[in-house]
């Protein structure tokens, strides 16, 4: 099983099939260490490691009689024709006398067994590492690996042999529900996608429009069922997925996302996490770092680029130059060669890139809470009466009695996302890119700010404080927050989402709301680092909707996948003293 037969990133690597042949990005040759005097060979077993399952195993070795140390990787996306000698990247790594394992997931590649996504990871690559660790020939292991190839690496964290000396990993979170939900709301643009492309060998791709890829799966109701009624087949451990909404709910609490969720906690070894401002696994990749002991902390490593998921830097506007100055592919290579062939003491450091600086900015930790807030206040005035825009104000005692605005949300025609952290499938507008224009749809709320007097760098997670009632018995509400430059084109930083099922605690249990009630809403976008410039202008979008990026809301209680109908819903978003509609921005 694969993902969409588009892009690979594997140990960050750039994976393209071309013909049936997968093809890795090699190393800059320039910047390797010299080759060691050896000659390289090549080993393609299917063996039992231990567990009664033979697993296809390639490595690419150094030539010697001397004990070296090997990194390994363990993967699902291989096919069974790959053979090592096509992919340059690990001889490089053999010719400077490192040896790379790479293990094809149980089902897939070529080893056997049935495949079920994220269960046998913990018991195979147990296997596979006590296996390497028996081995007179080698003194030394590193474990990496991107996307679910990273799961594999912090799936075994806790219970590595004693030669296993680091990590490197990539964009893989530690808590699935983080990855999964947003108040009660799924990430359908990853995982419905992802379930899909997954589902069975050969893959058919079931839609026709590339910028519209999954949207009719995705609309389908009720979502339980779309694995029959769309595809043809069940897919058990889909519905798992898409049923179990709540965080309280034992599902993510038992079996294998307990077991990831508790491993961090547990980890002895240094460990480089690296992860991105647009990955949709950014928030869980940060938690797997922050959740590290202080002793392993204080040798470890975070790494958070302004990229996504393919390592594809955005936003571009700013024309950045030193974003490619943390080149991952490299990285990794001289943290392996530093710790397992040079033998040197691992450090700590945090490495952010600031967007809009354009630089990489060493941290002791972050993000950090903040206590300093540029805090904007929303207003019901139009600004010399101009259509679809509304004021924003620093100044809380502007703010009218009984002032409100209304809009209509209708769950068919929803808010399609135009960039977004969290976004995959959809790779035209993942990450940060241009908006459409103020007034561009009726079911937005519009505000822009005036030109800022100085720099302001945002550097943490943007907080909205929203009052609404609405006429239906659960709803969502969504902001943007992007930047406006001085000819008007806007790009989006940072959105939030909630629901009134879940309003200010998306990790509680859920909530009854009252029809007409005006409820106090408190939700945070994921944490950023970015720089507005003199002149920019801030500008929010408030609606209801950001579909795929999130799931559509029926405007029905309950649990979103198993709705069979929507209903129209009318907002009102309050913004009078008593109920001070505003957004709160962290600055450095």
């Amino acid at each position: 099983m694969r993902l969409r037969n588009t892009i690979f990133f594997v140990l960050g690597f750039l994976l393209l099939p071309l013909n049936g042949t997968a093809q890795v990005k090699p190393l800059n040759e320039a910047l390797l260490p010299a080759k060691a005097s050896f000659q390289v060979h090549y080993v393609d077993t299917l063996m039992d490691f231990g567990n009664g399952i033979k697993m296809r195993t390639q490595m690419c070795l150094p030539n010697t009689d001397k004990p070296f140390p090997v990194v390994v990787m363990r993967i699902p996306y291989f096919p069974e024709s790959l053979k090592l000698s096509m992919l340059p990247i690990f001889k490089q790594y053999a010719e400077r006398g490192m040896g790379y394992v790479l293990q094809h997931c149980r089902g897939t590649g070529g080893s056997q067994g049935q495949y079920q996504p994220n269960i046998y990871e913990r018991e195979d690559g147990l296997a596979l590492v006590n296996w390497l660790n028996a081995q007179p020939w080698v003194n030394g292991i590193g474990l990496t690996g991107t996307s679910y190839m990273g799961l594999t690496c912090w799936i075994i964290a806790d219970m590595l042999p004693e030669k296993v000396k680091c990590i490197h990993l990539h964009h893989y979170g530690v808590d699935r529900h983080l990855s999964a939900y947003n108040s009660g709301l799924f990430r359908q643009d990853i995982l419905t996608a992802w379930a899909i492309d997954n589902a069975k060998e050969p893959i058919s791709k079931p839609f026709k429009d590339p910028d519209a890829p999954y949207y009719e799966q995705e609309q389908h109701m009720p979502q339980e069922t779309m694995d029959v009624d769309r595809l043809g087949y069940e897919l058990p451990w889909y519905r798992d997925w898409i049923t179990h909404t709540d965080y309280t709910d034992p599902y993510w609490h038992e079996g294998v996302w307990e077991t990831l969720r508790s491993i961090p906690a547990k980890i002895k070894v240094p460990i480089t996490v690296v992860a991105g401002h647009f990955d949709h696994h950014n928030e869980g990749t940060i938690l797997g770092y922050t959740m590290l002991p202080p002793e392993t902390k204080a040798k470890s490593r975070l790494i958070v680029g302004s990229w996504n998921h393919s390592f594809e830097t955005t936003p571009t506007v700013h024309q950045p130059v030193h974003d490619k100055e943390m080149d991952i592919d490299m990285d990794c290579f001289n943290y392996m060669y530093s710790l397992l062939l040079k033998g040197e003491n691992p450090k700590h450091e945090v490495l952010v890139y600031s967007i809009g600086e354009d630089k990489w900015l060493n941290m002791e930790d972050w993000p950090v809470d903040k206590n300093k807030y540029l805090t904007y206040y929303f207003m019901a005035q139009h600004p010399q009466n101009v259509k679809n825009r509304y004021l924003l104000t620093k100044d809380v005692k502007q703010l009218k009695k009984d002032a409100c605005l209304e809009y209509v949300y209708n769950p068919d025609d929803p808010v399609i996302s135009v960039g977004g952290e969290t976004l995959f499938t959809s790779e035209k507008t993942r990450g940060s890119r241009p908006q459409p224009e103020i007034g561009y749809r009726n079911d937005i709320l519009f505000y822009q700010s005036l030109p800022m007097e100085e720099d302001v760098t945002i550097d943490g997670k943007i907080k909205a404080v929203m009052y609404m009632s609405t006429d239906v018995d659960d709803t969502a509400l969504t902001f943007k927050v992007s930047e406006v430059f001085p000819d008007g084109t806007a790009y989006n930083i940072r959105s939030g989402i909630t629901t009134l099922a879940f309003r200010n605690n998306r990790l509680g249990a859920r909530q009854k709301y009252t029809p007409g009630e005006i409820v106090e809403l408190n939700f945070e976008a994921l944490p950023i680092l970015w720089k507005i410039k003199k002149g920019n202008r801030i500008r929010i979008d408030i609606s209801s909707s950001n579909f795929p990026e999130y799931s559509v809301h029926s405007n029905y209680a309950g649990v979103w996948s198993k709705q069979i109908r929507n209903k129209v819903a009318h907002q009102k978003i309050y913004m009078d003293p008593k109920h001070p509609s505003r957004i709160m921005i962290p600055l450095r």
